[in-house]
């Protein structure tokens, strides 16, 4: 019999933050923990330490200490948190021998690839780049491209084709749809603190105006007429975040808007209490929170983009978030509507046909064994 092939899931903000790098890593490995003829590891930040988790030493991006020594050398928390993982990444893959090291954390690929003879394993190096990040790869020796957009870029590029691998991201999706009936809704809007009489619009990103451009979403919302809906922004939060709440106070009001940053199994709470999501980044590397509001039956609204094409499909309403008012307009299109069973039903299933794991584990262990027996 052939021995399983050894793969370290590395993500060292696992167990830290909450963004779509690491809910993808915490929930690729539960994905495809047990697979036939894979041998798994979790590598992360924070957490329990089990028998197939290993609790890498670090300096967390989200403390003080990281994000001085970041400043000291124009860098950035993140970066330190990455570096800092280094000596007990090494000792875990020394003992360990894995294949197979699939990562995001670019700053620590690049010093694995860098000290990868000094360290004695010959391990394969394969970058997630969810991120994303531009050719050219030159630090790596494979590349899981979760959109063909970006794997059509880096083609272009030159790249080389057999170092590329396109396989989506994958998500865990609930057993059946969700269909809360009317009491259930209010009394879980009850818990949460959202409105219990008013239209519910959530966007879940980073919250600042860089990329997720929250304060888009705030203006746009802010255009509709009274009585308008409730804004509910989850996510992380940093010290540009400030701007982002006092534009909310200012154009929403206390009684109209709301940001919180809650563990990402409770955001699920928040998608069956919403009525629409929306998404105002006009350019993702993927995008996992359009599958969870699809998931969970909300109907979304996200930038017309190749990559938002990919993972929405026909399914949901995209439009040209690049222009004032184009927002308002949609929202106030999808919150007229009446939502049937049938159209949430259609949301969930969409998501379970292409991205659920039991349709992507085979996927995934082909790229692993052909990261593996690359010649790179």
């Amino acid at each position: 019999m052939t021995a399983p092939l050894k793969v370290f899931f590395s993500c060292s903000g696992v167990g830290i933050i909450n963004r779509g790098i690491e809910s993808f890593f915490r929930e690729a490995f539960d994905g495809l923990r047990g697979t036939d003829g894979l041998d798994i590891m979790l590598c992360k930040g924070r957490g329990e330490p089990k028998p197939d988790e290993r609790v890498l030493w670090n300096l967390p991006r989200t403390g003080r200490t990281a994000q001085l020594l970041g400043a000291t050398v124009r860098r950035n928390g993140y970066v330190v948190e990455q570096l800092s993982t280094f000596p007990s990444m090494v000792r875990a893959i020394r003992r360990e021998r894995p294949h197979v090291i699939f990562y995001s954390d670019s700053n620590l690929g690049f010093q694995l690839f860098r000290w990868r003879k000094w360290i004695g394993i010959p391990f394969k190096l394969l970058f997630s780049n969810g991120g994303p990040c531009r050719p050219p790869f030159d630090r790596t020796d494979c590349v899981h491209q979760v959109a063909p957009f970006y794997l059509e870029e880096a083609l272009r590029a030159g790249e080389l084709p057999e170092k590329h691998f396109q396989v989506p991201y994958g998500i865990r999706v609930p057993a059946k749809p969700s269909e809360p009936c009317a009491a259930s809704k209010l009394a879980l809007r009850s818990r949460l603190g959202l409105p219990e009489n008013s239209p519910v619009v959530l966007s879940v990103g980073w919250i600042r105006p860089e990329h997720k451009r929250m304060d888009y979403v705030i203006q746009e919302v802010a255009r509709l007429p009274h009585p308008r809906p409730f804004l509910q922004l989850l996510g992380a939060t940093d010290p540009n975040s400030r701007e982002i709440v006092k534009l909310g106070a200012q154009l929403l009001g206390s009684d109209g808007f709301a940001v919180a940053s809650v563990p990402y199994d409770k955001v699920m709470d928040y998608y069956r209490a919403a009525d629409c999501f929306v998404l105002a980044s006009l350019r993702e590397g993927f995008g996992r929170v359009y599958l969870e509001a699809m998931m969970h039956g909300l109907p979304v609204i996200a930038h017309r983009h190749s990559v938002m094409e990919y993972v929405i499909g026909d399914e949901e309403s995209l439009k040209d978030l690049s222009q004032p008012g184009a927002l308002a307009a949609a929202l106030k299109g999808v919150l007229g509507e009446i939502q049937s069973k049938a159209a949430m039903q259609r949301r969930w299933a969409s998501v379970r046909d292409r991205f659920g794991w039991d349709v992507l584990r085979t996927q995934y262990l082909e790229m692993f064994r052909r990261c593996a027996a690359s010649g790179n």
